[in-house]
């Protein structure tokens, strides 16, 4: 489920549950087949409605401009489960994060198929977030509602140990052999509180220690490396919390000195920040916009501009590490299909496709 503040959850559910459909959507023919995907493109993960298990997953080939949707239920007959979170990759199998199903799924990255006689799924979870692999036998999990950080194996897709954090887990990114984990979810405080989390924590790799909490803004979010091993954060600010919270601001976390210092605040809503391919600047969405961010002169582009349609809602980004082209899921109506529109470095339009309902993971193949 994408990362919004609990209010806005239980409001979002509610509306959903009173538009539900009386019959459950047709399923996929089980004997429509799938072409494997041995070229690269980027992989598309659908969160689908809350507690309505349709998630699904979508692969884009921007070589042919073709799509495939549904390839789960394809692959598999069966469903993916309910809020497909996150995606991971590793050689050739493909990890897929169902956060309110709690579990991880792991595929053939080519195939999408799951093995039947080897460890396929990941059970026992609070609510998985994020998946980092860093060995072929070690990978991090963070978490929505558990406050350690999850260590396991994906190669026997079991539990091998957990990092005391002190608080929940979000978004992670690994400079050298240090992990960056923003802490988000205020889950175990009333919600009249109007208390937040404001740090990214630091865990030793090699020791599976925490090692430092660093400050920031409310509510960080994603996070992105520039071309000098440099974290930014974005911290979306609590503004739902009316005399509370605060304005949506970027920082810049030195990893040697472990500090944080704020470059930039927002007006508004801020939910993505991304890195160009060259690490030289970031891309950010911005009141339902794609807008760039200088990192030479700390300061916001008012010339590039990449606008949502009047119906839409961008929702997710993403930046192909190879070419730079810029990823936009538009959600829609969240009730729909969205829309993944491609667009070069410079915000040129260069395709779009159908994808699933609610389209926000992006993995680059």
């Amino acid at each position: 489920m994408k990362k919004l503040n609990l209010l806005w959850v239980t409001l979002l559910a509610m509306l959903l549950f009173a538009c539900k459909p009386d019959t459950p959507p047709t399923p996929v023919d089980p004997t429509d087949t799938i072409q494997p995907f041995s070229l690269k493109g980027v992989y598309v993960l659908n969160e689908g409605n809350y507690q309505f298990s349709n998630s699904s997953l979508s692969f884009y080939n921007p070589e042919t401009d073709t799509v495939g949707n549904n390839l789960f239920y394809k692959a598999n007959d069966a469903p993916l489960g309910d809020v497909g979170q996150s995606l991971a990759l590793y050689e050739d199998k493909l990890f897929i994060v169902v956060n309110n199903s709690n579990l991880i799924y792991k595929v053939d990255a080519n195939t999408i198929q799951i093995d039947m006689n080897k460890p396929f799924k990941l059970l026992d979870f609070y609510s998985p977030r994020e998946m980092h692999i860093v060995a072929p036998n070690k990978a991090y999990v963070s978490d929505l509602i558990g406050t350690d950080l999850w260590i396991v194996d994906p190669q026997t897709m079991t539990h091998t140990g957990t990092i005391a954090m002190g608080n929940t887990t979000e978004k992670m990114v690994q400079v050298g052999n240090e992990l960056y984990v923003s802490n988000w979810s205020l889950y175990y405080v009333d919600p009249t509180s109007h208390d937040s989390y404001n740090t990214v924590q630091v865990v030793d790799l090699n020791n599976d220690v925490k090692v430092a909490d660093i400050e920031v803004g409310k509510e960080p979010n994603t996070m992105a490396v520039d071309k000098n091993g440099h974290i930014w954060v974005l911290c979306e600010g609590r503004s739902w919390d009316y005399g509370y919270g605060e304005n949506p601001s970027l920082w810049e976390i030195d990893p040697m000195l472990k500090t944080a210092n704020k470059r930039y605040e927002f007006d508004g809503t801020a939910m993505v920040v991304r890195a160009n391919a060259s690490g030289t600047s970031l891309f950010l969405l911005y009141n339902n916009e794609v807008r760039r961010f200088d990192l030479a002169t700390l300061t916001l582009s008012d010339t590039f501009r990449i606008t949502a349609n009047p119906e839409g809602w961008f929702y997710n980004m993403a930046v192909n590490p190879t070419n730079g082209d810029i990823y936009v899921a538009d959600v829609k109506n969240y009730m729909t299909n969205g829309v993944v529109y491609r667009y070069s470095e410079d915000g040129v339009l260069l395709s779009s496709f159908e994808a699933g309902i609610i389209p926000s993971a992006m993995l680059f193949k």
